[in-house]
């Protein structure tokens, strides 16, 4: 009679579990296109309470019965191994990514090679010039000269303009992101007190850890961080050795303008307005390009747009107009940012000084060609001149392209990299809707066998219970 009680409880168990794992499998299919899902697995273990316990009162039965099967727990499939690489390199990804788009914007606001670009807009000045030398009495080619500069002027200025609205576009995306970051530093929080209530009761809340790893495989893209687990559930989350999340309370991040470096924002710990420690991640990499990458190009185009000011006036100084005036600038500014055709040269074409003497005027046009000849003059740069203005810009922008080749070529490899580690993570924690099935199917033949156990451990019981004894009435 007590195998046959037994025999219940033992299928009823084998019922139970299937139940659960048939569930289980159920909710794999339904969350398989879910982002940051883990594919979860019911863990079943053979009961440990077997008929009959060994104590000195024990039936004098042969062996030990079994009594089922026990549910032990609902587990994620997934290797934190693989997790750590992916954010490792996630973060990598995130820093060359920016890199790249940078260098590349750049590149497309230097237009060279090109008709319209500087380079070539710099050789026409300086062969406006060798014309001029030509026939220096000739207004439509003084007036060509003075339009060749003021193209030159403008062009250099728009280009100083695009790279530092380039760089202004980059310090608001700093500023974004540290609110993105800060955003899902409050969700860890949070999620990290709801899975510690969760692990404190006994339940394993898969989906909540999900939810959490997925956050955090987010916040790696941005920023290089250091994820730990505590006992209770709950993660510490710290950028450069100090916590950004730890446990329900986080220290967030600022955004500060910085008035050492044009107001560009510094990224600050808000508790103490100490500077955050980090070396990789999209934030990173935007400060790089803002305040290297694109803060030099700017550098290097203001110095070439200062030289060349202080390079044509000198010369342009020393010689005489048509009209006899002498010592006037060509051109006006200090820089890339401001550079400009003199008032006086845009008001009167005769004070361009095309003559060296004169006494030889109107036909004297040896400045004009002394002007021409700065084309091939060692000048740049300025501490040390080693090149022609030409030389220098196109040395410039050969930088420019060696350095987006190289974050290119970072970019991909970093790409290809994450996605092999993603796609073995998938291997391990992803959904695979064949492999469901198949376990619906076994799930479902084990939940109907033990359904059918329990029918006929019943019809044991009935013949027991209601007819036994009746024989021979």
């Amino acid at each position: 009679m007590i195998s046959t009680f037994l025999g219940i409880e033992t299928a009823l168990r084998a019922l139970m579990a299937q139940r659960k794992a048939t569930e289980t499998a159920g909710h794999n299919i339904a969350n398989a296109n879910t982002p940051g899902f883990s594919r979860q697995r019911v863990e079943l273990a053979a009961s440990q309470d077997p008929y009959t316990v060994p104590s000195l009162l024990r039936p004098e039965l042969p062996g030990q019965l079994g009594t089922g099967v026990d549910i032990l727990g609902i587990e994620r499939v997934r290797d934190q191994f693989l997790d750590l690489q992916v954010r490792n390199e996630a973060s990598s990804l995130g820093y060359w990514e920016v890199r790249r788009d940078s260098l590349q914007k750049v590149e497309v606001i230097f237009n060279e090679p090109g008709d319209n670009g500087l380079n070539n807009v710099l050789t026409a000045f300086w062969n406006a010039w060798q014309e001029l030398s030509k026939n220096p009495e000739s207004l439509a080619i003084r007036s060509e000269v003075r339009q060749r500069g003021i193209t030159l002027a403008e062009t250099v200025q728009h280009l100083y303009s695009q790279l530092g609205q380039l760089q202004e576009d980059l310090n608001f995306n700093v500023g974004v992101t540290v609110e993105q970051i800060n955003t899902i530093a409050e969700q860890l929080a949070d999620l990290n007190q709801q899975i510690a209530r969760s692990v404190a009761v006994g339940d394993n809340p898969n989906d909540l850890r999900d939810r959490r790893d997925l956050l955090i495989d987010e916040l790696a893209k941005m920023v290089e961080i250091t994820v730990t687990e505590q006992s209770n559930g709950m993660v510490d989350v710290a950028i450069g050795g100090r916590n950004l999340v730890q446990g329900t309370a986080v220290d967030s991040l600022q955004a500060v303008a910085n008035p050492l470096n044009n107001n560009f924002y510094e990224v600050q710990w808000s508790s103490d307005g100490s500077p955050v420690n980090f070396n990789n991640g999209s934030l990173a990499g935007m400060i790089w390009a803002r305040d290297t990458g694109v803060a030099d190009v700017m550098s290097q185009l203001d110095e070439l747009a200062a030289t060349l000011i202080s390079e044509v006036n000198a010369v342009h100084r020393a010689g005489y107009g048509l009209d006899g005036s002498t010592g006037n600038d060509f051109f006006a500014g200090a820089g890339a940012a401001d550079i400009e055709v003199a008032a006086g040269i845009l008001a009167d074409l005769n004070t361009i000084a095309a003559a060296s003497d004169p006494a030889k005027l109107p036909g004297d046009g040896s400045n004009a060609l002394a002007l021409a000849q700065l084309k091939d003059a060692l000048t740049m740069p300025p501490a040390s001149p080693s090149g022609t203005f030409g030389d220098y810009y196109r040395s410039l922008v050969a930088t420019v392209g060696i350095n987006t080749e190289q974050a290119v070529r970072m970019a991909e490899n970093e790409e290809i990299l994450t996605n092999q580690l993603e796609n073995r993570r998938q291997a391990v924690m992803g959904v695979s809707i064949d492999e469901e099935m198949a376990n619906i199917m076994k799930f479902t033949h084990a939940y109907q066998a033990a359904a059918r156990a329990l029918t006929v451990l019943d019809e044991q019981l009935d013949i027991i219970i209601n007819r036994m004894g009746l024989v021979g009435r």
